[in-house]
């Protein structure tokens, strides 16, 4: 019995140390040794999924997209031209070799699926290349191999699905940046490559412009440092050669082609029509609507008028709906209207204040609006369930939604007629075989069962405070060992070039490749400002959070390869 369990405790011990086990190297190191294997096998734990949902399902919006980019409505700047005419080339692909753009639709599906395991693949391979276990390796695999809010998304033909086709190979090399210092950006070619998934991530999404931006200014912070003199000091070097200034022209590079190069050329060459941004106003709209909803008379006759400057308060309390902003933002003035002039700064100032002051006068209301809106952000009891076709997009309500867009000129029941005409090449997608409506039903069923795996609250939310708050403990008790010693945060030289320098990788590099806490928490604003973005946005709605979903395992390594733990 004791030479039982020495040698139970014995295997044991061999399994936490294999378990446990890190293989830091350089990333060339990395994508030779993992990233074939690590694509295979995701492309086949998706392959399944695939087979169930093709040729894919489009959102609503793309649907709208599809009425410009088929030239049945002028286009407009409200989804990103970036992204419309990204889906026309697979449309007209598909119409010129195939005959129909349900073909285009595979196509993009294919290549969609595609970049999507290769990016996951890269990041899988960071990862290991930054020191993390083992263990946190297999269970990120595992997370992007099975997890439904992963998988789901893969045949998806939407703006938030393209977004992270760029989105998530961008975050890795934003964390080699924050890792480096902006070392890495000494190679062109990587310059190059990030200032152009910047740019594609700007341009593929409105709101990833703030998270980029917002972002890129902790990037910035923690770069240091500039490249060596031929004398080997860095002091009488040029301050055009710093590392903090590779990274603010990368961010600057990528901001001036997304919105003064690519935004008004798109425009002008599609004329398209200006759409204005009015979702972040619901923040006012909402909880000024939700007061005079419920307590009118708490706003004063000169509060009221100051609002009604910039939307029509009463509609907007009459249309309110506590899950969503669209109906109270929709009530704003954008333009010059009859008897009514476009708001100025000025009103628009004092109607901030009024929002101000109606918020400390009436906390309960405020908190009311907010939490309805939020409230798929923070509640783990609310689940979702992705579409596996298009089919629910041409229902008679969305047919009469889509039949709007057509030129007035003509009776509704003619343009509901047109439209189902014009849409008619890509119905159609829910007729499978008997056995894949069965397993697609035991799938949502197992989905929408009360299943927390399957709530974006815990993607969005939970997992993210909780590395949150452990990167700002490591940062805390750093700080505290270093007091009163002149450690800083500064890397060796060999680690700072370990991932550039050849594929060399010195012993010391093995033991300190991760990073520190001030960078991870550089890195860790990434995630921040996009869980921000998505708490400000009009309605808690599942198809915003993709990036988030993709990307959280280069995020949960963060605390496990750092510096300070090792």
């Amino acid at each position: 019995m004791t030479l039982l369990a020495e040698d139970t405790r014995f295997e044991l011990v061999r399994l936490r140390q294999w378990l446990t086990a890190r293989t830091p190297s350089c990333l060339t190191t990395a994508l030779h040794a993992r990233f074939a294997p690590y694509f295979i096998l995701i492309a086949l734990a998706w392959l399944p999924w695939l087979i169930l949902t093709w040729p894919g399902a489009m959102r609503d919006d793309t649907l709208a997209q599809y009425l410009q980019a088929s030239g049945l409505h002028h286009y407009y700047t409200q989804h990103p031209l970036f992204d419309t005419l990204m889906f026309k080339l697979f449309w007209d692909a598909g119409r010129t070799l195939f005959g129909t753009p349900l073909a285009g639709q595979s196509m993009y599906t294919a290549a969609q699926v595609a970049a999507l395991a290769a990016g996951s693949a890269f990041m899988l391979c960071y990862i290991r290349k930054v020191g993390a276990p083992r263990w946190l390796l297999m269970l990120s695999l595992l997370y992007l191999a099975t997890s439904y809010v992963v998988v789901g998304s893969i045949a998806t033909m939407g703006k938030d699905s393209l977004h992270t086709v760029f989105f998530l190979p961008f975050a890795v090399i934003f964390a080699e940046i924050c890792r480096t210092k902006g070392a890495v950006l000494r190679r062109l070619p990587v310059a190059v490559i990030v200032t152009a998934l910047m740019f594609a991530s700007i341009a593929s999404k409105r709101t990833a412009l703030l998270i980029v931006l917002c972002a890129g200014v902790g990037m910035i912070a923690v770069c240091t440092g500039r490249k060596r003199n031929t004398q080997g000091n860095q002091g009488s070097a040029a301050w055009y050669s710093t590392h903090r200034f590779r990274a603010l022209a990368c961010l600057a590079a990528a901001l001036l082609l997304a919105q003064g190069a690519w935004s008004p050329i798109a425009a002008a060459a599609t004329h398209a029509n200006p759409s204005p941004g009015r979702e972040v106003w619901g923040l006012i709209t909402q909880p000024v609507a939700q007061v005079a909803h419920d307590n009118p008379s708490a706003i004063s006759s000169a509060q009221r008028n100051q609002l009604n400057a910039i939307m029509d308060l009463d509609k907007a309390a009459a249309n309110i709906n506590p899950n969503r902003t669209n109906e109270t933002f929709q009530t704003l003035y954008t333009k010059p209207e009859p008897g009514h002039p476009a708001p100025t700064s000025s009103q628009k100032i004092a109607a901030l204040t009024v929002w101000v002051q109606l918020g400390a006068a009436n906390p309960g209301e405020y908190v009311t609006a907010y939490v309805g809106v939020m409230r798929g952000w923070w509640d783990p009891l609310r689940n979702f369930a992705y579409p596996t076709d298009s089919d629910y997009l041409f229902t008679p309500g969305y047919l009469q939604q889509w039949a709007s867009y057509l030129p007035p000129d003509a009776s509704a029941a003619q343009r509901l007629r047109a439209i189902k005409h014009d849409l008619a090449a890509l119905m159609g997608t829910s007729h499978k075989p008997q056995w894949q409506h069965d397993a697609l039903q035991s799938i949502r069923r197992w989905v929408r069962a009360n299943n927390p795996l399957t709530a974006m609250a815990l993607y969005v939310t939970w997992i993210p405070l909780a590395l949150g708050i452990v990167l700002m403990m490591q940062a805390i008790r750093r700080k505290q060992r270093a007091r009163g010693a002149d450690k800083g945060d500064a890397l060796p030289a060999d680690v700072v070039g370990d991932s550039h320098d050849g594929g060399r990788y010195s012993s010391a590099g093995r033991l300190t490749a991760g990073f520190t806490p001030t960078q991870a928490l550089a890195v860790y604003g990434l995630l921040a400002f996009t869980v921000l973005s998505l708490y400000a946005s009009p309605e808690a709605l599942f198809w915003y959070p993709i990036p988030v979903y993709f990307t959280l395992p280069l995020f949960a390594a963060l605390p496990f390869c750092s510096i300070a733990r090792r």
